[in-house]
């Protein structure tokens, strides 16, 4: 199964502010994003990203109608919505869509559960989505931990939004 983190991002990093405010993030990142998720059918997301995708407003929940999403969590506790799957880790959460018959996911975690996937060399491509903005303050693309991304430059795309997408294939 081919994992891709796909992330909205400012210029300098940040994929969200300190408060996990995504403000930053254009629709057109949204569009771009969700037509992803349409392809490939599942995202998988950390417990604080699901969380905060909560308390957005019902049109963009709505856009994932008809998606399989795994939150990865920790917590055996944590309680989730309808339709949507926890897993503890990140390689049961591939193992499970694997066994769905999924080809590819698209990872939309925090830092965290990038930082793990990362660690554990279970990311396949980067996509991100530089937005034309410089954030003081926020929470980074990766949570600081021991780990490389060696990366292949695939792919440069300008949107009429003025987000720019940058495509890596990662070389393991």
């Amino acid at each position: 199964m081919k994992t891709i983190l796909w992330m909205g991002i400012s210029l300098n990093g940040f994929i969200a502010r300190e408060n996990n405010e995504e403000d930053f993030i254009s629709d057109n990142c949204w569009l771009l994003w969700v037509n992803s998720l349409k392809e490939t059918g599942c995202v998988i997301f950390g417990r604080k990203t699901y969380e905060n995708l909560l308390t957005w407003d019902k049109k963009y929940i709505n856009d994932l109608n008809g998606i399989k999403i795994i939150v990865v969590s920790g917590n055996p506790n944590f309680v989730i919505g309808k339709n949507v799957e926890l897993a503890k880790s990140p390689q049961e959460a591939l193992g499970k869509l694997n066994k769905e018959g999924f080809k590819n996911v698209v990872l939309t975690g925090g830092s965290t559960l990038n930082s793990s996937f990362a660690k554990l060399n279970l990311i396949d491509e980067v996509v991100l989505n530089v937005e034309p903005i410089i954030v003081g303050k926020g929470i980074a693309l990766f949570h600081p931990d021991q780990f490389d991304l060696k990366l292949k430059f695939l792919d440069i795309k300008k949107s009429e939004g003025k987000t720019i997408q940058l495509h890596y294939k990662v070389v393991k």
